[in-house]
């Protein structure tokens, strides 16, 4: 009975390889023949994640980079060699996938591509593969978008725009390239044209739009926006706009506004510790009292609390964000007995509010330190948290990897943290954290 298992065992395992082999090299019937490319990660369990580790290429390195987690749990790595080899490898839950050597695409020089960086990319599986890449150093080169058809193993299309992040469209048929303050660039994912191009819609900025913040895909051509002045939705060609609450007394800088969600429910955060409810087009429902979720001991971060994303389970997370805090008033010089003190002049505004508890509460709060992560699943009616440096003991990291900061690698629609790298990174899953 021992050998027939053993040669049962045998054949499954030369199958298992002749398949893996034939997915990283396959490629449509008449088409020039690629590179090979070879998985060039070790991966293996350590604690409660996935320990990623590059293995000694054959090549001297240029470049190493690894975009955030990606929504549905992937993740992108750039390899670049010295002599100018691109080569990307998918991640896919912590686990390997496929890994490719892209060729020159038409209209990005030589000197471009092979000096260029990896900075963003879209996912959409079993389709595309979206990558963003800028060229090295101070290149002064508009941005890179090059579509990799994951069915074909060819490039797609390529487009050169300015911008700094993509966003794939809820029904994966475009992909959104956007930047802190450029037009929004909408891309065709649909189409397979390679000489011509995808078909390309560009939104310019409204001039209420000063830079955009956060962009939320709510179809394959409308998304809303937030940004230093409020939440705007471009629609039916179109853009509408609703103005931002009241600024908090504590004084956060400019520029934190973030979205989360889907195209039919999300949330709105204008900045910490606000947080209002989005319907359809992003209409918005009452504030939400964020101070009501949080027990009395921890009341100070709700006012701190900065949304990061929702995660696959439709749970919401928050970092702490570090307020400026207004400046101390000069203490007055006392008035002698005699003096009255001045009027106030006509027309000029009050004093503004003094921050709540104080000043000096709010000093001792913030030395204590922001290293808590917060999840809140919309309907509970309290708040869970992690506080970081604790469960990073739990968790049993690799030797020598820090613990991170709150928002290091955290892109909560992936599921997922991805902590250190280059070289080495760990993949750490969401539910791995048990928020209490």
């Amino acid at each position: 009975m021992t050998r027939p298992i053993a040669v049962l065992g045998a054949a499954i395992l030369t199958l298992s390889l002749g398949a893996s082999a034939w997915w990283l090299t396959r490629r449509t019937p008449g088409a020039p023949p690629q590179e090979e490319a070879v998985q060039p990660f070790r991966v293996g369990a350590v604690g409660a994640g996935r320990y990623i580790e590059l293995q000694p290429p054959p090549a001297p390195l240029r470049n190493l980079r690894w975009t955030a987690p990606l929504p549905g749990g992937a993740g992108v790595a750039q390899i670049l060699t010295q002599t100018g080899r691109q080569q990307v490898a998918i991640f896919l839950q912590g686990e390997p996938g496929p890994a490719f050597v892209l060729p020159p695409p038409a209209g990005a020089p030589d000197p471009f591509f092979q000096f260029a960086e990896l900075v963003d990319a879209a996912l959409a599986p079993g389709e595309a593969l979206v990558l963003l890449y800028r060229g090295a150093g101070d290149s002064a080169a508009p941005p890179l978008v090059l579509a990799w058809d994951l069915r074909t193993q060819l490039i797609r299309w390529s487009h050169r725009a300015p911008g700094e992040h993509l966003a794939l469209a809820p029904d994966r048929r475009s992909v959104f390239l956007y930047g802190s303050g450029t037009a929004v660039h909408i891309l065709d994912l649909a189409g397979h044209a390679r000489k011509t191009g995808p078909q390309i819609t560009t939104v310019d900025l409204h001039p209420a739009l000063e830079t955009i913040s956060s962009l939320l895909p709510t179809g394959s051509r409308s998304f809303l926006v937030a940004h230093a002045s409020g939440l705007s939705a471009w629609r039916n060609g179109e853009w509408t706009h609703a103005p931002a609450p009241v600024s908090s007394p504590l004084g956060f800088a400019r520029g934190l506004g973030k979205l989360a969600g889907n195209a039919k429910t999300g949330w709105w955060q204008p900045e910490p510790g606000t947080l209002i409810p989005l319907g359809p087009h992003g209409a918005q429902g009452a504030p939400r009292n964020l101070a009501t979720l949080l027990p009395d001991a921890e009341s100070l971060d709700a006012g701190l609390l900065r949304l990061l994303g929702e995660d696959p389970d439709g749970q919401l997370w928050f970092g702490l964000a570090r307020p400026a805090l207004p400046a101390l008033a000069p203490v007055p010089e006392p008035l002698p007995d005699s003096a009255a003190p001045e009027p106030a002049l006509p027309g000029l505004p009050p004093a503004a509010l003094p921050i709540q508890p104080s000043r000096e509460a709010w000093d001792a709060h913030l030395r204590n330190g922001l290293d808590r992560l917060y999840c809140w699943k919309p309907g509970e009616g309290r708040m869970k948290v992690v506080t970081l440096p604790e469960a990073w003991k739990r968790l049993a990291p690799p030797p020598g990897l820090p613990c991170p900061g709150g928002e290091d690698g955290f892109r909560p629609e992936s599921g997922a943290l991805l902590c250190g790298g280059p070289e080495r990174v760990w993949w750490l899953p969401l539910s791995a954290l048990q928020p209490r």
